[in-house]
């Protein structure tokens, strides 16, 4: 088994006791959701994938930091999100998301959009929160765990 294959499958546990009937599994169980939350996290054979909605960033193992997808899952389901859409007139044509990390600053997620939308339309923005999904103190033990999963398996890095 792959590290990333490995990280999964501990993520996937303990999403499994923390939200026993709120997980969503599709593609034979190497992608899953959190009902309702947008959260979500997909492995396949070459890497692993942490979103939210449409906002997403690839982690593969032998070019990136797993530990940086474990942590970014970990704020997904810890922290409180900024979402802003954008519209024009009725149509959302862009989302941007932000994490408000722990010592109050953000840490942009990623931005989603559109090309084809009523671009002479005026642009409206609407700014919604969520509250993380689990309190730190909950899950702080098995991120430590999957975080040492990340380094005692890793790669040297082929770029340096």
């Amino acid at each position: 088994m792959k590290t990333h294959e490995l990280v999964f499958s501990e993520i996937k546990k303990l999403l499994h006791n923390c939200f026993p009937n709120n997980i969503e599994e599709h593609e034979n169980g190497m992608y899953l959701s959190i009902a309702d939350s947008g959260i979500w996290i997909s492995a396949d054979d070459r890497e692993l994938t942490v979103g939210n909605g449409l906002v997403h960033q690839h982690y593969d193992p032998d070019y990136d930091d797993l530990a940086k997808a474990v942590e970014l899952f970990f704020n997904l389901l810890t922290c409180r999100k900024k979402r802003t859409d954008y519209f024009k007139g009725e149509f959302a044509y862009k989302h941007k998301v932000e994490l408000e990390l722990p010592d109050g600053t953000y840490e942009n997620l990623g931005t989603a959009m559109t090309w084809l939308f009523p671009f002479w339309k005026r642009t409206d923005k609407k700014v919604t929160y969520e509250d993380g999904l689990i309190n730190t103190d909950n899950i702080k033990p098995d991120l430590l765990n999957i975080k040492k999963l990340c380094t005692t398996n890793a790669k040297p890095n082929r770029l340096t």
